[in-house]
């Protein structure tokens, strides 16, 4: 006689159901949490390099236009280098006026030497204007560069060295002259035409709105070349 072997049926309970999807529910926050915060990382991360690109890329124009300035030296060429506080509406910060080579270019009227204007229209807007020198109506042929967005302040201060002392006896010339800097000074947003000179070094300060309406300064330091004012140490 075979023996019938009687098969229990096991069936799920409840609780044991509430305890499993209550693990998985855990798990899955657990996992999309874990997606989320790296998401998150990944848009901050994004908004940090673009940022840094904005800066990085203003700082490498400025630095371009500041190694190729025509200095005061430059007889045969057209100098400009001076502090604009009037604006005629076009901004409400002062704006810096210069000339610098613009080497060679597909459009020969801003090719070689030409004239600019480094200011922030009432956009917001970090801007460099250029004008063609050699032509007789430059302000036709204007064109207008956006550097920098959101720019809510922009000031300079330039600085004019010690004088130089002379190699023998160490001693400078006391004379001032009103249409010269002074010497071993900084000037805030002041350097007239009548200077007729680049300073040594020029500070160029910034406050840019982020998100959130977070305001971030910075600053830009460029030493000038080539300027009859240049940082001179003398020997020991």
């Amino acid at each position: 006689m075979k023996k019938i072997l009687k098969i229990k049926k096991r069936y799920v309970t409840l609780l044991e159901t509430l305890i499993a999807l209550s693990l998985l529910t855990g798990l899955l926050v657990i996992i999309f949490g874990f997606f989320r915060q790296m998401s998150t990382i990944s848009n901050l991360t994004e908004i940090k390099q673009s940022e840094a690109f904005k800066l990085r890329y203003l700082e490498a124009r400025l630095a371009y236009f500041f190694e190729r300035l025509v200095n005061e030296k430059s007889t045969a060429r057209d100098f400009y280098f001076y502090i604009d506080p009037h604006t005629n509406g076009q901004s409400h910060f002062p704006s810096l006026v210069f000339t610098f080579n613009n080497e060679v270019r597909l459009d020969p009227l801003f090719a070689g030497d030409i004239l600019a204007r480094l200011y922030v229209d009432n956009e917001h807007q970090l801007c460099l204007a250029t004008w063609p020198i050699h032509t007789e109506d430059p302000a036709h042929y204007m064109q207008k560069e956006v550097l920098m967005e959101n720019v809510t302040a922009l000031s300079f201060q330039l600085y004019s060295p010690p004088e130089r002392l002379d190699s023998k006896n160490f001693i400078g010339t006391k004379t001032i002259d009103p249409n010269k800097p002074l010497f071993n000074q900084w000037y805030q947003n002041e350097w007239p035409m009548t200077y007729d000179q680049m300073p040594a070094i020029i500070k160029i300060n910034m406050e840019i709105k982020e998100n959130q309406d977070k305001i971030k300064k910075w600053e830009f330091n460029f030493v000038l070349p080539a300027s009859d004012s240049y940082i001179y140490y003398p020997p020991s």
